[in-house]
């Protein structure tokens, strides 16, 4: 049999426009470890497919897993087909989708998610897919109909890097030349997600590829293991598994997760901010294995907004705002001469949210092509971005 390849980042002054460029580097702030969890170097995030918690807990591979980590009995996906629920593992939201349509209806969608959050806060992600047939792919499918795009949300989504869509023989090379990322998704194919194949073949799956991601995270990382969806047998209760070194072995949490919850998880452990569903989930805080120490926050961690998307643009650009709690918060774009040009909003703003601008000036006309600065302020707290406006 073919062996799997896992076999073998101070207020700038706008009259000193250098001082100003100089700010824009977007640096990881330190986070603050959430009440009761840890903060974690690596999350590995796996889906599998279409079976109920009883259907696949007893396999071979899967029951030794368990035994060797923190499993939830009270798991429930959110929804059925497919396409939401990875929707919900990767924005915390279905988006309203209720169906496997590709591209789904209102994509490319600029809400929130795992991808942005990491990229607004500095963590690095990248996405693992088998058969996708190269980086950044948007195809719904590949020739051999092993990889659909209805497994993997991040093609959906405006507001983040695809140079991050590997297929997924990158993940072991990442893992050999030690740049696994903070932040990756894994979605096996049709067959191996046992979609298609036998759960006995998504069971060799995951014991010829599952241990050498657990070890690649490390004493203080996370892999956790989860299906997008029931058979419609069990009101959708799915099994999720938390392994590696940082949870408790043979353990099993009678807390009541959903996707939600993993999305909550993994925001909290990687220091992001929470979005979406995510906002009102609780994060398990009994499964852990290594001590959970407060970081000091770092001065700016109140105040996070992502690089403009799309850069350069013509009609509109977006950026992700992120507060931890309500502020008061102004934005206004300035030209590089440090003269305002466009007042966005001044409000009240909580969690993450969407500041766009369309290129027009406060008196209506468009304004003329070239570098400008996005300026954020929440009380002593500033975050500046520069985008280029074409013609």
């Amino acid at each position: 049999m073919r062996k799997s390849p896992l076999e073998r980042l101070a207020r700038p002054a706008w009259c000193a426009i250098p001082c100003l460029i100089a700010s824009l580097a977007l640096a990881r702030p330190a986070a603050a470890a959430a009440n009761g969890v840890p903060i974690l170097n690596h999350v590995i995030l796996v889906v599998m497919e279409n079976h109920s918690y009883d259907e696949v807990r007893t396999l071979p591979y899967i029951s030794t897993l368990i035994q060797n980590s923190t499993t939830f009995s009270q798991s429930y996906a959110v929804a059925h087909p497919s396409q939401p629920n990875y929707l919900a593992l990767w924005a915390a939201s279905t988006l309203a989708i209720t169906n496997d349509n590709c591209p789904p209806p209102g994509s490319p969608f600029s809400a929130s998610n795992l991808g942005n959050a990491c990229e607004v806060t500095g963590v690095s992600w990248k996405s693992y897919c088998e058969n996708l047939p190269s980086v950044g792919s948007t195809v719904c499918s590949s020739a051999d109909n092993l990889y659909r795009r209805k497994h993997h949300a991040c093609p959906d989504f405006s507001n983040l890097n695809h140079a991050r869509e590997c297929p997924y023989s990158q993940l072991a090379a990442d893992i050999a030349a030690g740049t696994l990322p903070g932040l990756a998704f894994v979605a096996p194919n049709m067959c191996d997600d046992m979609h298609d194949c036998s759960t006995s073949t998504g069971d060799t799956w995951l014991a010829n590829n599952l241990p050498a991601m657990i070890a690649a995270v490390g004493p203080r990382g996370l892999v956790i293991l989860t299906w997008d969806e029931d058979d419609k047998s069990s009101a959708n209760h799915i099994l999720t598994v938390f392994a590696g070194a940082a949870v408790k072995a043979n353990l099993v949490s009678t807390q009541a997760i959903s996707h939600y919850t993993v999305v909550r998880t993994i925001c909290d452990v990687l220091g992001l901010i929470p979005f979406g569903n995510a906002l009102t989930e609780i994060a398990p805080t009994d499964i852990w294995n290594v001590p959970v120490t407060a970081v000091e926050p770092h001065p700016l961690a109140g105040l996070l907004v992502s690089q403009p998307s799309p850069d350069p643009f013509h009609t509109t650009m977006t950026a992700t705002l992120g507060l931890p709690s309500a502020r008061e918060v102004s934005a206004f774009v300035v030209d590089a001469a440090g003269r305002r040009v466009r007042s966005l909003f001044a409000e009240q703003r909580s969690g993450t949210s969407a500041i766009t601008w369309d290129g027009s000036r406060d008196d209506g006309r468009r304004a003329s092509p070239g570098l400008y600065f996005l300026d954020v302020q929440a009380g002593g707290d500033q975050q500046v971005r520069a985008v280029v406006l074409t013609r």
